[in-house]
């Protein structure tokens, strides 16, 4: 089945509106998406607020016997971290570069812990450990039912996204303190549950489709068609979807799944195998479709299921909600960069992201 993806393939919920920028969506601030979630979303431990070159009110001691901040700093920059044979490496070495891979979204991971933490704090609420060993259970759930593979592909996940223990326990803070401020916008009614359990359990449609760019070329298809033309062949050769590799077929997929299109959706519920769509209109393009066949619904019993489809119906509400608020939330602080290596990352992740 397709998925909403960020291709101009046929399986994008053209229907819905694009997904605003968003620091789940778009720099996994929270890991929200297939992989994690949003909702990579769509997490992340508070930041101490202590520097370990400012003395304490405690351990004050007289102004001249006191190094000055900037003389700290300058030595810890200095101070080797690793040895390239005899030379060392010291962190002005390294910032540059580090800055340069990951400054610009690790700014905003921090961006997005301080707004999260002040909204938190206006509710009167905070995020336990236990807050936070939920977000990692839920995630190893969505991986496999066996914890053991679970914890192999977390592992694979971890490594791969450059998860580090710091930045992995920012992550589940994160995610945890969004799910719990969208907490009271959750709302999981009959109707949605038994959408859900028709999409998971209900009849699946297996078609053919054929996508081309102009009114025109779909009429003179669609003729084609009718005139008894392999549907197929002229798919394949003409078709600007991905499927035309397969003759335009399609793996089998419910009506109810949002991720297509619903004027496509709807011209297919009435028609029966080796009927043809009309002409669907699907954003800049045109499509025509054939039902190939009609896979009766599993017989699995409402019952049955009806817990686990309720459960799935919460995550994915939380999952929309929390990207939502992390959208908005993400963007609030004022963000005033002095150093110039981070302005420079900065702007060239923002100019990125404009572009996509």
């Amino acid at each position: 089945m397709h998925m909403p993806c960020q291709s101009r393939e046929i399986g994008r919920p053209l229907d819905s509106p694009r997904p605003a920028r968003s620091p789940v969506s778009m720099h996994r601030l929270c890991v929200i998406s297939s992989l994690l979630l949003a909702g990579q979303s769509l997490w992340g431990g508070c930041a101490t607020n202590h520097s370990p070159g400012v003395p304490t009110r405690a351990s004050a001691a007289p102004a001249a016997a006191r190094p000055t901040a900037p003389a700290v700093r300058s030595t810890v920059a200095e101070r080797p971290v690793a040895m390239i044979e005899d030379d060392p490496v010291t962190l002005s070495d390294l910032k540059g570069r580090m800055v340069e891979q990951s400054g610009a979204e690790t700014l905003r991971e921090l961006r997005l812990e301080a707004a999260l933490r002040k909204e938190l704090q206006q509710r009167s609420m905070r995020i336990t450990t236990a807050d936070t060993e939920a977000e990692q259970n839920r995630l190893l759930e969505r991986f496999s039912d066996d914890r053991d593979t679970a914890l192999m592909v977390l592992q694979t996940l971890r490594r791969n996204e450059g998860l580090g223990p710091k930045r992995y326990e920012a992550l589940l803070w994160r995610n945890a303190a969004l799910r719990k401020l969208v907490d009271d916008e959750i709302d999981v009614d009959p109707e949605t549950v038994q959408r859900l359990y028709r999409l998971e359990h209900g009849r699946r449609h297996v078609i053919r489709i054929h996508v081309v760019p102009t009114l025109q070329e779909a009429q003179e298809h669609l003729e084609r068609t009718q005139r008894g033309e392999s549907f197929a062949d002229i798919a394949t050769a003409h078709s600007m979807d991905s499927s035309r590799d397969r003759g335009g077929l399609m793996e089998a997929f419910s009506l109810e799944d949002p991720a297509w299109p619903q004027a496509l959706r709807t011209e297919l519920e009435p028609l029966n195998p080796g009927d043809l769509t009309g002409i669907v209109f699907l954003e800049d393009r045109y499509a025509i479709a054939r039902v190939e066949r009609i896979v009766a619904a599993d017989g699995v019993e409402f019952e049955t299921v009806r817990g686990d489809l309720e459960r799935s119906a919460r995550l994915s509400q939380e999952r929309l909600k929390m990207a939502e608020l992390a959208g908005r939330l993400g963007e609030r602080p004022r963000i005033r960069i002095l150093d110039p290596d981070l302005r420079r990352a900065w702007s060239v992740d923002e100019s990125a992201a404009e572009d996509r």
